[in-house]
């Protein structure tokens, strides 16, 4: 079976609308046409609410079961093709899907939100405007999959705009035979796009539980959840010689992926929201199952939302940054858990990304961008080695945790229980990726710790006094 899809605000729908549906069906282009208004957030001027529009839409074509007009735009606020064109083919799995749109859509279809997913797995209709070359388009567009049609039905162009105009003036007679008697009946009942019209509240109140038994969760869109962890630890660089300066390894814990998608590529410990759990607590239990590791500082991050981070379905991810002493864990990994030392090379707006193990190494880069309001974000620019858009969640990690180390006493979650100044000006510095100057740092640090008298001896070097962290102290 042949479907078209035609989409539009209808606001409101008229005899031109009408006359294209019965035309198409008629020479048999297709043997059923869903109707697709916009939703509610579709910028328009004077646009009625969605039930409106699609009550117009039902008294037009009432009694003719080859059309239906479907809500889902309007139910879900949507003003993507695409995602719709996807709803109706999951809904008529086998048939054929045609997207019908004029001419002068056409030739502006390139700043539709991803047009090409569009031509490539679903087809066009093209109805001709008078005065508008599609050619160019056309030759164009031929690369992709989808068959695109090209239809001359010498319709009259009768304008939403102008009839709106017309019934806020009062000019009713003008218009009356442009519409289907019982949609013009039905806005003059109603006294839609007239100057004193407003839209009707629903006054009577009603229970929750009234409202319960009508409620169906199904008639909405539904998307999943995830929590991601970028577990961060500092750790000693083995010296060469006993002589040698303590040095400080930045490392981040990734998983290799055993099962598709991405299979075989990196990515950070993550899992699935389950409907009896929060955020976080799916979070601990992740990161036990993805990498044996219990007892973790955790914080949460930023919550991630890019329409196609997971190609599998609609994912959002509320991402968690973990922070650990690598030299203090006693459970063992799981064998498909690593920890990749991890060094930044900043050029400009450019960020290398080096992940480097004692058995692999590899770089990802990415851009910085800043839009108008100064917040910063980062695009992928290479990225051949880890999974879903966890490079971008991995970048705003550390970014987020070399800002925090600098107003927060954060850092120490990473160290052990004593330490000496030196390392924790070692794991400071492994952080920023950079030196800091031994006076600065005493002085940024006076009140947060506390001079034991105890001593590490340590190979060549004189003892050092040993350090706690004060808020450790506090707590007993």
């Amino acid at each position: 079976m042949k479907i078209g899809v035609y989409g539009g605000s209808f606001n409101p729908c008229h005899l031109m609308h009408k006359k294209l549906v019965l035309t198409l069906l008629q020479e048999k282009i297709f043997d059923k046409i869903v109707i697709l208004p916009t939703g509610n957030f579709y910028k328009k001027n004077s646009l009625l609410k969605g039930e409106e529009r699609i009550k117009m839409l039902n008294l037009m074509f009432e009694g003719d079961n080859r059309v239906s007009v479907c809500d889902y735009e309007f139910k879900n606020n949507l003003i993507c093709t695409y995602r719709s064109l996807d709803f109706l083919a999951n809904l008529f799995k086998g048939d054929k899907i045609y997207f019908i749109l004029g001419s002068d859509n056409f030739i502006s279809f390139k700043t539709w939100k991803r047009y090409e997913y569009i031509l490539d797995n679903y087809n066009l209709l093209v109805i001709k405007r008078k005065g508008i070359d599609i050619t160019e388009v056309l030759n164009e567009f031929n690369k992709y999959k989808g068959e695109i049609k090209v239809l001359d039905l010498n319709l009259d162009n009768i304008s939403s705009s102008y009839i709106r105009n017309e019934l806020e003036s009062g000019h009713f007679d003008s218009v009356c035979n442009l519409l289907d008697l019982k949609v013009f009946n039905y806005i003059k009942q109603r006294g839609f796009y007239q100057p004193n019209y407003k839209e009707e509240v629903v006054s009577r109140y009603i229970s929750d539980e009234e409202f319960l038994k009508t409620y169906n969760s199904d008639s909405y869109e539904k998307m999943s959840i995830t929590a991601d962890i970028t577990l961060f630890s500092v750790s000693d660089i083995l010296k060469n010689n006993y002589r040698s300066i303590n040095q400080k390894a930045f490392s981040i814990l990734l998983v290799k992926r055993n099962t598709p998608p991405f299979m075989g590529k990196w990515c950070l410990p993550g899992g699935f929201l389950s409907l009896d759990e929060t955020l976080e607590d799916c979070a601990k239990r992740v990161l036990v199952a993805e990498t044996n590791l219990d007892n973790i500082y955790l914080e949460q991050l930023y919550t991630f939302s890019n329409v196609d981070r997971d190609i599998r379905t609609r994912v959002l991810s509320a991402s968690y940054f973990g922070l650990v002493d690598k030299n203090n864990i006693k459970t063992r990994l799981n064998d498909n858990a690593l920890f990749f030392n991890i060094t930044l090379n900043e050029e400009n707006d450019y960020i290398t990304i080096r992940f480097k193990s004692d058995s692999i190494d590899f770089s990802c880069k990415v851009k910085k961008i800043i839009n108008k309001y100064g917040i910063v974000s980062y695009e992928e620019i290479e990225n051949d080695f880890l999974a879903f858009d966890n490079l971008i969640v991995i970048m705003t990690s550390i970014k987020r945790l070399q800002s925090k180390i600098k107003y927060t006493d954060i850092v120490f979650n990473m160290m052990p229980k004593k330490f000496t100044f030196k390392e924790l000006q070692l794991v400071f510095e492994s952080i920023l990726g950079r030196k800091i100057l031994d006076p600065v740092f005493r002085r940024s640090m006076k009140d947060k710790i506390i001079k034991l008298e105890e001593v590490k001896i340590d190979g060549g070097h004189r003892p050092a006094y040993l350090y706690m962290y004060k808020g450790d102290t506090d707590n007993g």
